[in-house]
């Protein structure tokens, strides 16, 4: 079995060298992010990233609601990588804030490539329909130039 793709994780911890899964919740075949770090030489759940609210609108099947423990953390990391894209909309469960991420299936491919495709496949989405990401207004700039 191949080694997966360790991305860096800052916290008010320190480092983590984590990597991601990827999957669908059972209820909803929603998106579900997992972040994992080897421990004596197997995957050990870190954290999740995402987290299911069933009853809270998406935009699209490749977006998610971030759970909200070390949320600044994990937008971050997002943003880091390069993952997704984060959306001005939020859902309300009780009293926590869950902000929504728009995230990028060819990237999350990249890093979780079995766990990308059996999401993608009991979502009905075929490789070359995913959309790629939108490139914000200066990097369009910048190219035109």
């Amino acid at each position: 079995m191949e080694e997966p793709k360790s991305l860096s994780y800052d916290w008010q911890y320190g480092r983590e060298e984590l990597f991601l899964r990827v999957d669908s919740y059972m209820s909803d075949d929603n998106l579900y992010i997992g972040l994992y770090h080897m421990e004596d030489g197997y995957p050990e759940s870190f954290a999740d990233l995402t987290v299911n609210l069933p009853f809270a609108p998406l935009g699209g099947i490749n977006e998610a609601y971030i759970d909200h423990n070390f949320s600044k953390e994990k937008l971050r990391f997002i943003k880091q990588h390069k993952l997704g894209t984060i959306q001005p909309d939020t859902a309300s469960s009780g009293y926590c804030i869950f902000q929504r991420v728009a995230f990028d299936l060819k990237k999350l491919a990249e890093l979780d490539p079995e766990g990308t495709k059996r999401f993608m496949e009991r979502n009905g989405i075929r490789q070359r329909d995913v959309p790629k990401q939108k490139q914000k207004k200066k990097q369009r700039l910048q190219r035109e130039r």
